[in-house]
């Protein structure tokens, strides 16, 4: 039986169950019950066999006009009889009902059996996404770059803040331009954040870095946007930004953190390798149109 899922209960089933089938992209209860209180209109779908569940979806917006994201997966034992296509449809006819154009989701590339599934139904890879993690040391940040102060944000500094993150998420390598994300569903995805710093120089903020709780029981974090002011680059600060997080992670009690950045984003993957970051398999993203 498939049917859609609401009670806090029931999302928690969904994180236990896709973290146990994608360990790589385990989440917690928490992670997956704020995503939907910020996105009521998310699709997650529980596919169950008597009192065990055995597969899981997902249908959520995006930041790319007309795409909308889908994810399905199905435990190992229960592949090849055709539920992961029955959960795939599900989840791109409620894509439809959100004025969704087209598809997207994500597989490694070292994942044979997604692959194939993927192509299988229409899918087609567009963009590579480079991915790293890093096993924390809680070793103390270097001191900062002259002038430059990193503090946790708050309300005086949003207006920058959101400048410089807009101005970040253009200037980060695409198949596509993103759409730019209202200010106030910025506001409501960065305060669900487990840490945001930012870097101010005289006043004005010049830099950005977002933390993400991912599975706070397993010591797993991941980065989000780590951007500086166009006019402030090349002078360490995002270098310094990230070294800060990495290290208020540790305090925070976590043990990884992952990150992820589009193939061509040369600069980024050398920061992240410098910090200690290694490298995972990547990430491919695929897309079909809807009602193909």
């Amino acid at each position: 039986m498939i049917r859609e899922i609401r009670s806090d209960r029931d999302l928690a089933a969904y994180a236990e169950v896709w973290s146990a089938i994608s360990p790589r992209d385990a989440v917690s209860a928490e992670f997956v019950q704020g995503k939907l209180a910020r996105e009521p209109e998310r699709l997650y779908l529980l596919a169950e066999d008597g009192d065990r569940v055995i597969g899981c979806g997902l249908t959520s917006g995006s930041n790319f006009a007309g795409r909308k994201f889908v994810l399905v997966g199905v435990v190992r034992d229960r592949r090849r009889r055709g539920l992961g296509t029955e959960l795939l449809e599900l989840c791109l006819a409620h894509a439809g009902t959100l004025a969704g154009e087209a598809a997207v989701s994500f597989v490694w590339e070292d994942c044979d059996e997604a692959l194939a599934f993927v192509a299988r139904h229409g899918f087609a890879e567009y963009e590579r996404g480079a991915e790293y993690m890093v096993e924390l040391d809680g070793k103390p940040a270097p001191p900062l770059p002259p002038g430059i102060e990193i503090v946790e944000l708050t309300p005086e500094h949003y207006p920058g803040a959101y400048e410089i993150w807009i101005e970040g998420a253009a200037d980060a390598p695409h198949a596509d331009p993103p759409s730019p994300m209202p200010y106030e569903r910025w506001l409501s995805e960065t305060g669900a954040k487990e840490l945001v710093l930012v870097a101010v120089e005289a006043g004005e903020v010049v830099g950005f870095a977002a933390l993400e709780d991912r599975n706070r029981a397993e010591g797993a974090a991941g980065n989000d946007l780590t951007t500086v002011r166009r006019s402030h680059r090349r002078r360490g600060i995002a270098e310094a930004l990230k070294r800060e997080q990495l290290a208020r992670a540790a305090e925070l009690g976590y043990v990884t953190v992952v990150t992820g950045q589009h193939e061509d984003n040369v600069g980024m993957r050398h920061l992240n390798e410098k910090l200690g970051y290694l490298p995972l398999p990547a990430t491919i993203m695929v897309r079909r149109p809807l009602g193909a």
